[in-house]
């Protein structure tokens, strides 16, 4: 929880608008006074509130708006949780959120909520894009306009937004090619499933992982790639058909969701345990099954800086005019297992 100046004035024992004076140095303040309230703020961590320091000179109210699809899926759903909980953070800093969800993956309704954003007069925009250039030409027009827009767990490379905040998609798809490595012990047949061919951080992990396999693991032979729309139910059928038209399969390798509906498709099959599976995040569902040992890896991408960095860097970007220091700003690869979910 953000420090206030209420509490600093209760433990310097003075009044909030001696806090305010030092902290802000606007008037007079005892030096030996503003020397207590200064180390008191340190030590607490406090940080200014810019945002409502801003209110009070433009006298109106900031506001950021958020376009998240693919919400359906639990990972998607994790992250609109996090951006719930961050907003009575976002409003101390001064910001109201507005946010705006998509079902599936859908260029339409993406453009209308863009639209929608922008006769809001929105401060900025935190976007999940659809790969598709009109995406692009979209986030270009906006910040021509003065609202900058922050792109996060999947990309626009290209496009003028200010930076992205998510995985390395495709390190992370080599990772998971190096795991099922090991776990094959360097032979084998493996089946990709992915979700959607216009999510690029899903394409992303694929063109990682199928890289990395044809280029340092010969032993291993890929199977065409299937795409399951994100439902489990689809990658259940689609292991049950591929598994019984290619019994040699020995790895399953998904990029996005559908991995519980392969694990279920396994315990059908009487192949648990034999067949290796390597997915991504540590969704409830995910996690269950690599509790039982039915999936030998996850990689989970952090969904609580790709909810909340986005917000603050378009806040310190609307305040400051202060750019990020780097144009990607990468969440951890982090690998998990049954010992470790």
């Amino acid at each position: 929880m953000a420090v206030t100046q209420e509490q600093i004035a209760k433990l310097a024992g003075v009044s909030r608008g001696t806090v305010d004076r030092t902290l802000n140095n606007r008037g007079r303040v005892d030096p030996e006074v503003a020397e207590r309230i200064r180390k008191i703020a340190d030590e607490l961590g406090y940080r200014p509130n810019r945002a409502g320091s801003l209110l009070v000179r433009t006298k109106r109210s900031l506001r950021i708006g958020v376009v998240l699809q693919s919400v359906e899926t639990a990972f998607m759903s994790t992250v609109l949780s996090e951006i719930e909980r961050a907003r009575p953070h976002i409003q101390e800093m001064g910001a109201e959120l507005l946010v705006y969800t998509t079902n599936n993956i859908d260029l339409g309704e993406q453009l209308r909520l863009l639209d929608e954003l922008e006769r809001e007069k929105v401060d900025g925009i935190a976007l999940t894009p659809v790969e598709d250039d009109r995406i692009c030409d979209r986030i270009n027009e906006l910040f021509a306009v003065g609202i900058p827009v922050v792109t996060f767990n999947t990309d626009m490379p290209g496009s003028r937004r200010l930076c992205y905040v998510g995985q390395d998609n495709y390190l992370s798809g080599r990772t998971c090619a190096g795991l099922m490595n090991i776990l094959l012990g360097g032979i084998g047949t493996v089946l990709m499933v992915t979700g959607y061919v216009s999510n690029l951080s899903q394409q992303r992990r694929i063109d990682g992982f199928s890289a990395e396999i044809r280029a340092e693991y010969p032993g291993i032979k890929l199977l065409p790639l299937e795409r399951c729309s994100d439902s489990g139910a689809i990658a259940r059928e689609i292991v049950l058909r591929v598994l019984k038209e290619n019994p040699e399969v020995h790895g399953l390798y998904f990029s996005a969701g559908g991995p519980e509906g392969g694990c279920a498709a396994l315990q059908e099959l009487g192949l648990q345990g034999k067949v290796r599976v390597i997915g991504h995040d540590c969704t409830p569902a995910n996690v269950r099954f690599a509790r039982a040992g039915l999936i030998d890896f996850l990689i989970d991408q952090d969904a609580h800086s790709q909810a909340v960095k986005p917000l603050e860097i378009l806040l310190d970007y609307v305040l400051t005019g202060t750019r990020p220091q780097t144009e990607y700003m990468l969440t951890n690869i982090d690998i998990r297992n049954r010992y470790n979910v």
